[in-house]
């Protein structure tokens, strides 16, 4: 690309491999858990709220949005070294168009440095706490490379040094002072929040599922995403907005934590990963060569806006 004077020259960061802490977790079914919950974290931030709400379509169209995200999204982990770097280029790219006004009269930018840093905070909060409660707590030496790999994906998505926490503790100082000062119950976060939210959702295109079926399966798996959403929620958030959440919840949750880890003991390694996963895993054992990370340049620049 040619530099211009809105354009800024970047270090291009190192991709992730199939080694490391993030290939395992990121397309995991279990990390699909916990993302009910670090949306509602993100889109409680007033400016991300501005920006769903307006430019968003969650809510007309669930499955079109969730197969663009993971299409967008997933491949800067799950994809060849330089596919993963034009795939974190493309995403800042994408959010440049986000902008506008909100119902307050303030302008807000989809990469205004805060809000866009804070939708990737959420997802170290989010994988931390996925192994806590659904599989086992994990060592310091295991955290400090999660939290260096998580970093590493950070500029990956082309957010600023400066953006990131440094360490783990300067980490958790900045979460919950943003969950402290800054998140709001906005629109999009009641609309998410509202009992009956999980129980509308339309049929996946094309599905040949029965109307009367479907409305059963929502008043099963409805109930049970809106309460892995109430319990999955970081409790200073609970508390904030005073989510109710008993000790009863709080012993049936565990209890299903229980289960489930059984349930991933059980399932072959292959099968605790979404498609797009097991597909990239299966790509870096019949072409190990192509995932060598010194394929890209050290030192190598990108421009970026």
């Amino acid at each position: 690309m040619t530099q211009t004077a809105t354009q800024t020259q970047r270090e291009i960061p190192q991709p992730l491999g199939p080694d490391s802490y993030t290939w395992q977790d990121f397309g995991s079914w279990r990390f699909h858990l916990m993302l009910p919950q670090a949306f509602v974290l993100q889109v409680a931030h007033p400016i991300i709220d501005a920006g769903v709400g307006e430019h968003s379509v969650y809510k007309t169209d669930p499955w079109g949005r969730a197969k663009r995200s993971t299409e967008l999204l997933w491949p800067i982990v799950y994809a060849r070294p330089q596919k993963a770097i034009e795939m974190g280029i493309k995403l800042r790219d994408l959010h440049r168009s986000i902008k506008g006004v909100d119902k307050h009269g303030n302008k807000y930018f989809a990469l205004d440095p805060e809000a866009y840093s804070w939708v990737h905070i959420t997802g170290y909060d989010a994988t931390i706490r996925m192994h806590e409660m659904l599989g086992k707590s994990p060592t310091t030496e295991q955290r400090h490379a999660m939290f260096v790999e998580w970093r590493q994906l950070g500029k990956m998505m082309g957010i600023r040094d400066q953006d990131l926490p440094a360490t783990e503790s300067d980490y958790w100082d900045y979460f919950h002072g943003i969950i402290r000062d800054r998140l709001e119950w906005g629109e999009v976060v009641q609309d998410l929040m509202r009992p009956d939210h999980y129980l509308d959702i339309p049929k996946p295109p094309g599905s040949r599922i029965p109307d009367g079926a479907w409305r059963l399966i929502l008043a099963v798996m409805g109930r049970f995403m809106r309460f892995n959403l109430r319990a999955t929620l970081p409790h200073p958030f609970r508390e904030k907005f005073q989510i109710p959440w008993s000790k009863t919840d709080q012993r049936l949750f565990r209890a299903w934590c229980g289960v489930y880890r059984v349930l991933h003991a059980l399932t072959p390694k292959s099968l605790r990963l979404i498609p797009l996963a097991r597909r990239a895993y299966r790509d870096a054992r019949q072409h190990p060569e192509a995932y060598h990370i010194n394929t890209i340049p050290e030192g190598a620049r990108y421009d970026i806006g």
